[in-house]
């Protein structure tokens, strides 16, 4: 997207969209003959004197002197690659002619354009797509963006531009760019954010300063769950986070918990006020998961639901359900976040993502940070405290977290009969407790071991999946109903999944893949439900090594806490 560089009366540079239909500033007075990338005349501009030029006799600004300064300006960075020229547009009100007034169908798609961009940073591309989307001409689009702009409520910024001294993707901060020539001089491109569209010094952000939610809400949640004593006091304890304390908590629970149910009242209460949330995570499969339990509690509140699996990215409301990648289509929105999972990839060790969130939350908002699982860092920030920490280390139905046993393999856990000599007499007495999921290390594990598993249990039904599996919806849904008896997945299933009397066994557990917070999160799909509050969880490993002896210490300790606390009724139970 292309911009006309402007001149006003009192010497001052501006810009409108190279657009069909855009109106003039009543005071501009000069426009370039040629657009311009944004970055380009933020660069220029950058260059000019702090105080616009006076006439000799200095009673007058000098737009001339002015025009010369940019016109050099240009020159010097793009060379003679284009031809600039002043045009006088004084008394005109349009730098293009358009249809004065809005039809009806403009009217209603303006309102919509309104409602859907609130909080929201787009690039062009999306713009255009949400052209498409209200069935109007992108010209038209870019109009109802402008007159946001010229109203204050919201600003053009380019992809990437220089901060610093230093160049830097505006959509998720990326610095580490790449470089290539244009017309325009040099240009550079940002790869960090790519899956969002492209992002470059050449095109441009829309971004909407207005909250989501401009006054309180009416909110009718119905929780259908009863909270435990252990869930209550930590849901207080959110809420009064969100209501008065500091900026930023922890909340650290043992898997299976309920933490997501925990936040719902302080969700409830944020909206009420007219406060924006975020429940985001990492995994698309996390969202869609809580998805239904959050529109089974706030019957009739109009939530977005964002993950790469939905082809609809701008939706409209004041509660959103995303993963960490589609967090960056917002701006300063959001006055409570939730962020589960997050030691969870491709979030921990994202500069770009966790970018992404902090640039999310509005000013003096507060940021809530779950996980079953914490990194010795946040850990450490928490008793130290700058973070609040909140435990939550029993489940709901009273009974101990199941521990891992360690099951012995051969050297090599290749895919095929032979391989399960030492171990697969304990992976049937593992079905015959429930359906088992069964973990992998590689992607490239999956189909092999699904085809040597149904060579040797004809009669069961397998499959399996991975993140970039075509039907791994289908077959999600199809594991929650119980449709397989044994089903093989990588890490995209360690979290976020709830699965009745599922079994879980981790082959090849000593991979070095599997840290003791992926062997937690595996271990933790088991006895989630009051239905199966129990199960059993088998590390199938050659040797035992630290990560699966720290796990079992991890879950242990977990139990040990809650049994101490009266929240479980058992604490040495397996």
């Amino acid at each position: 997207m292309l911009f006309i560089l402007t001149l006003n009366k009192d010497c001052e540079v501006g810009f409108i969209p190279f657009q069909a239909g855009v109106t003039l500033d009543s005071k501009v007075i000069h426009c370039l003959s040629e657009p311009l990338p944004l970055a380009v005349i933020q660069t220029v501009s950058e260059t000019l004197p702090k105080k616009p030029p006076l006439h000799p006799w200095g009673q007058k600004k000098n737009p001339e002197l002015t025009k010369k300064q940019i016109l050099k300006a240009l020159k010097r960075l793009l060379g003679d690659s284009k031809d600039f020229a002043w045009e006088d547009v004084s008394g005109e009100r349009r730098f293009y002619p358009g249809v004065e007034g809005q039809a009806q169908k403009e009217r209603v798609a303006c309102f919509d354009f309104n409602q859907i961009v609130r909080g929201k940073q787009l690039s062009s591309g999306d713009l255009q797509r949400l052209a498409r989307d209200l069935g109007v001409k992108g010209d038209i689009i870019s109009q109802f963006a402008q007159q946001n702009v010229r109203g204050g409520w919201a600003e053009w910024v380019p992809s990437v531009k220089q901060v610093k001294g230093k160049w830097q993707c505006q959509r998720c901060g990326e610095k580490d760019l790449e470089e290539w020539p244009s017309i325009y001089g040099r240009a550079l491109t940002c790869r960090g954010c790519i899956s969002m569209g492209s992002s470059t010094s050449l095109d441009v952000l829309y971004r909407d300063k207005r909250r989501l939610l401009n006054r309180p809400a009416k909110v009718i949640f119905q929780p259908h769950w009863s909270l435990t004593e252990a869930q209550r006091k930590a849901s207080d304890e959110v809420l009064e986070f969100v209501k008065h304390s500091r900026s930023e908590a922890l909340l650290w629970a043992a898997c299976g918990a309920g933490k997501t149910e925990v936040c719902f009242p302080a969700a409830a209460w944020a909206l009420k006020q007219g406060k924006s949330v975020l429940f985001a995570a990492p995994r698309q499969d996390v969202i869609h998961d809580i998805e239904p339990r959050f529109r089974k509690d706030f019957p009739s509140y109009p939530i977005q639901i964002l993950t790469g699996m939905i082809t609809n990215k701008l939706q409209a409301g004041g509660l959103v359900l995303a993963t960490t990648h589609q967090v960056l289509r917002f701006w300063r929105s959001f006055d409570v976040i939730f962020m589960d999972e997050i030691d969870a990839f491709p979030y921990h060790g994202s500069r770009t993502l966790e970018w992404g969130l902090k640039q999310a939350l509005s000013e003096g908002g507060k940021l809530l940070y779950l996980t079953a699982t914490p990194t010795p860092e946040r850990l450490k920030a928490a008793e130290n405290g700058e973070v609040l920490l909140i435990r939550l280390p029993s489940r709901h139905h009273r009974n101990p977290l199941p521990a891992p046993v360690w099951v012995r393999s051969g050297k090599f856990l290749e895919a095929s009969a032979g391989s399960m000599d030492q171990w697969g007499k304990q992976l049937e007495l593992l079905r015959a407790e429930g359906p088992v999921l069964v973990f992998v290390p590689k992607i490239s594990w999956v189909a092999p071991w699904v085809k040597c598993l149904e060579q040797r249990h004809p009669r069961w039904c397998i499959n399996g999946s991975y993140s970039a599996d075509p039907e791994r919806g289908k077959k999600i849904k199809e594991l929650q109903q119980g449709s397989y008896d044994i089903f093989v997945s990588t890490t995209i299933l360690e979290r976020g999944i709830t699965l009745p009397g599922i079994q879980v066994a981790v082959l090849g557990a000593d991979h070095p893949v599997f840290d003791e917070r992926a062997l937690v999160q595996m271990a933790g799909r088991v006895g989630r439900t009051l239905e199966s509050p129990g199960g059993k969880v088998l590390f199938i490993a050659q040797e035992r090594t630290k990560a699966m002896k720290r796990a079992v210490e991890w879950i242990e300790e977990q139990n040990r806490q809650a049994f101490k606390l009266g929240l479980i009724d058992n604490g040495e139970r397996r």
